[in-house]
């Protein structure tokens, strides 16, 4: 949660959002007008029967009753499709079109399934669907024309090579002809917006590791010392010697501190008058030594004195 909030402040930011969109916005508009235009030219064409059928009478006196072309959709146009299909896809069909492989021109060739008009009919007709991709319209339009003439002329042959009786052949006729080339916008689209969400985020990025690392930086103890050494320097006040709490010994006596600000146990802790400390070098009489420490705690007033 932290981080989407970090990202959408930055966004807010004056200086960050807004720039960031108008430079998101000009690469975009950049790439779409730089990538190449695409033309789609297609035809659509439906293989038929003859009106007579497709067999001959055994007796040519008794001809056999003609019939309309468009009730007599078969699996034979069906599987005359496919095969035509089949053919039209070879590598060398489509170097006699004109389309190299690695070429900026494409051609596709199937039973109208890519097509959105044909998609739901195409499974009941023996539809032959042509569309041609190409950086050029002419160059579209071209290749459109001359993949059905192959078509037709590759359905002739192959009824010629079974020796089909010339009053049974199939045709091939169009049901959508050769559009004109048309713009499509699709590609550039979405280029132009694969393009803006990438500098978007790219730069929603940058700037979101410069604040951390911002942020980071300020961050740090600035009162950690540093790898040279560590402790007080030499000369410093005894103040920076201590703690706050007063621990550590007296530089003059060597003995602890003693705060006197908390309550005391003994005879004095009722006493507010400070207490003065005196070391003198007497020997104690139960003591075998010539010499001694003797310590003498005493008030400031000098109301009551305490030996020990």
């Amino acid at each position: 949660m932290d981080f989407w909030k970090a990202i959408f402040g930055l966004v807010k930011r004056r200086l960050i959002g807004p720039p960031l969109a108008a430079l998101a916005l000009a690469a975009a508009t950049l790439v779409f007008f730089l990538m190449p235009t695409t033309y789609v030219s297609t035809a659509s064409m439906v293989l038929t029967t003859p009106a007579t059928g497709g067999t001959l009478p055994s007796d040519p006196t008794k001809p056999l009753g003609l019939t309309n072309p468009l009730l007599q959709f078969s699996d034979g146009l069906r599987v005359t499709a496919g095969i035509l299909i089949l053919s039209m896809n070879a590598p060398e069909v489509a170097a006699e079109l004109g389309v190299l492989p690695n070429d900026t021109t494409e051609i596709t060739i199937n039973d109208g399934r890519t097509n959105p008009n044909l998609l739901g009919i195409s499974t009941n007709g023996p539809f032959v669907y042509v569309e041609v991709q190409s950086r050029s319209a002419a160059t579209a339009q071209d290749v459109v024309v001359k993949a059905k003439q192959r078509v037709r002329r590759e359905l002739t042959n192959r009824q010629q090579a079974l020796k089909a009786p010339r009053s049974t052949f199939i045709s091939i006729v169009d049901v959508v002809p050769s559009s004109t080339p048309e713009a499509k916008l699709s590609g550039k689209l979405t280029a132009a917006g694969g393009t803006l969400f990438l500098v978007f985020l790219v730069g929603i990025g940058i700037a979101y590791a410069m604040t951390q690392m911002r942020q980071g930086g300020r961050s740090a103890d600035p009162a950690r010392p540093s790898e040279g050494g560590g402790g007080p320097k030499e000369g410093a006040s005894g103040a920076a010697a201590f703690s706050d709490a007063g621990a550590g010994a007296d530089p003059l006596t060597g003995y602890p501190r003693v705060d006197t600000r908390e309550a005391a146990e003994g005879p004095f802790h009722d006493d507010p008058e400070p207490l003065v400390v005196v070391i003198e070098n007497e020997p104690f009489a139960h003591r075998d030594d010539d010499a001694g420490d003797t310590i003498v705690f005493m008030r400031a007033s000098g109301r009551d004195d305490h030996e020990k």
